[in-house]
């Protein structure tokens, strides 16, 4: 098993079974360098592996409560490691541990690092909940901004888009023509159904100002 020799590669690591469910859990010494700073620090951490993987990626915890509760954790205490799209169109990629670590913990560590020095994020960061969904789909998409993403989600979810109708995006090109493609590429990606859920879930739960 490839995440087996993955894991030989930290040896402060160590495979444990609960349930016949499999834990990654120990230290995780870290040590990298971004713009020219030397960023090191070991974290006390569990993998846990949901039964669907590696459809789905594993979720990580962090349990000396080293990394605050309010640096982007998530209610269950898991690390948020990015919004849930951006996490899942990630480990689609490669979808292994070595890619899980090298893509997403290993930069999720870096801001927190960073953040911990100089108080302030190292590339940015999303804002927490729908919002930051919202963000992730702005720059999936190709769309301007917050309002103009949220108006395009408005318009999927109220009415089936066809290939030959304007692209609710308001380009004047049909939909097939501008954003068709991108559109199908995210809904073959995601799990069956995410993206028009992900688009009721945001617009169900906004303001109007932000249609208005």
């Amino acid at each position: 098993m490839r995440e087996l020799e993955v894991a030989s590669h930290f040896p402060d690591l160590s495979w444990r079974w609960y349930n016949d469910i499999p834990l990654l859990k120990g230290i995780y010494h870290f040590k990298t360098e971004y713009r020219g700073v030397p960023l090191q620090d070991s974290f006390n951490l569990e993998f846990n592996f949901p039964v669907d993987y590696p459809d789905k990626p594993p979720l990580v915890r962090e349990l000396d409560n080293k990394i605050p509760a309010l640096f982007h954790r998530n209610p269950d205490g898991y690390l948020c490691l990015c919004t849930p799209v951006e996490q899942h169109l990630t480990f689609l990629q490669e979808p292994t541990l070595e890619s899980f670590i090298l893509n997403l913990l290993n930069p999720y560590l870096i801001s927190w690092l960073w953040y911990d020095s100089f108080s302030e994020m190292p590339w940015g960061e999303r804002r927490h909940g729908s919002m930051g969904l919202v963000e992730s789909y702005r720059d999936l998409l190709k769309l301007k901004d917050i309002r103009h993403t949220i108006s395009f989600m408005l318009e999927y979810v109220r009415n089936k888009i066809h290939h030959k109708e304007s692209c609710p995006c308001g380009s004047g090109l049909s939909f097939k023509k501008c954003h068709g493609n991108i559109v199908s590429k995210y809904e073959n990606s995601l799990p069956k159904g995410q993206l028009i859920y992900d688009f009721v879930y945001i617009v169900g739960g906004l303001n109007e100002k932000y249609f208005n």
